[in-house]
């Protein structure tokens, strides 16, 4: 009998939207397969050694005001070429600017899309937030306060 498991796309930032997310995909990854989306830098360090990882450009790296948006369209590029080839059942997110094109490509090809608020947006979103909020299935806060912005959203606590 062949057994099909879920797969979960996880386009994220590195730093601290990465950790938050890996707390997740600890309990994630004995259920579903997981590819993780991310930027080259050093503060991944050994934290996706034995994961599935695909690589994606950094969209603000050294470039300000008008001159990031021709790499954020390549990062849209680059985003729905991973999409089509990995072919999720979900995205589950966090994090700024890597996530935004995941999430609105992916609901334009019917994928469920699930997003995590950062921790440090007590009572303020980002505008990761802001534009994910418009699109997710599911939007998770860590903190109250955040209900009054996203009333849609579910309290899940901290998890960090």
């Amino acid at each position: 009998m062949f057994i099909m498991t879920m797969k979960i796309l996880i386009p994220t930032t590195p730093g601290g939207h990465l950790k938050q997310i890996l707390l997740l995909a600890d309990d994630l990854k004995t259920r579903f397969d997981l590819v993780f989306v991310t930027y080259k830098s050093s503060s991944i360090g050994n934290s996706l050694k034995n994961q599935k990882v695909r690589f994606v450009i950094d969209p603000f790296r050294r470039l300000k005001g008008i001159f990031r948006y021709p790499l954020l369209l390549v990062l849209s590029f680059q985003a729905l070429i991973i999409l089509l080839k990995e072919n999720p059942d979900a995205i589950v997110s966090a994090g700024a600017n890597v996530p935004i094109p995941f999430c609105y490509l992916g609901k334009l090809l019917g994928k469920k899309i699930i997003f995590l608020e950062s921790w440090s947006r007590v009572r303020v979103p980002s505008l990761s937030g802001k534009l994910a909020y418009k699109v997710s299935d599911l939007f998770f806060i860590q903190w109250k306060p955040l209900k009054r912005v996203y009333p849609k959203a579910v309290y899940a606590g901290r998890l960090m």
